[in-house]
């Protein structure tokens, strides 16, 4: 289980430190472009979930946000011998991302995003937690598709 601690600590460690950096050297909804036209830095605050759904609805988003957190968890936990370590971090991932952007939620009622990707129009701003998210259920997609023991389990089925 060290590894999925040490992912999921180093994503929240990531995540907080940049969104502190963000927030303390910048104005609410000011840019600095890193590649004009291209990837800017952006400071604002989102009260939802990605493109603002749900917006305002922090205990909503937090509550889901920690049955999710636990339940990756415990998986993790029971399964992490049987587990191909590609699913295992891509969880850890998913729990560091979540758990960084619950801590947003909970202290502040918002999460600052700030990663403006302007050459990709239909990204919203976004930080470091939603890439851990979303790179972790990439690879999580990946993990399972490439399991040895999930190919086993779907030559046996159609076997019968």
């Amino acid at each position: 289980m060290l590894p999925f601690c040490i992912t999921a600590v180093l994503i929240i460690a990531a995540d907080l430190i940049t969104k502190y950096i963000v927030a303390s050297g910048m104005e609410l909804y000011s840019s600095i472009p890193v590649i004009p036209g291209v990837f800017d830095i952006t400071y604002i605050i989102n009260d939802g979930a990605a493109w603002g759904i749900l917006g305002g609805k922090q205990f909503l988003l937090s509550a889901f946000t920690v049955i999710v957190i636990a339940a990756l968890i415990i998986y993790a936990v029971k399964k992490r011998a049987l587990m191909p370590k590609l699913e295992l971090y891509s969880l850890a991932m998913i729990v560091g991302g979540g758990t960084g952007n619950l801590i947003g939620r909970v202290f502040d009622g918002y999460v600052v995003d700030f990663i403006n990707v302007k050459a990709i129009s239909f990204l919203n701003i976004f930080n470091i937690a939603d890439i851990g998210i979303t790179v972790g259920c990439i690879l999580l997609i990946i993990a399972l598709l490439i399991s040895p023991q999930r190919k086993k389990d779907d030559a046996g089925e159609q076997q019968l």
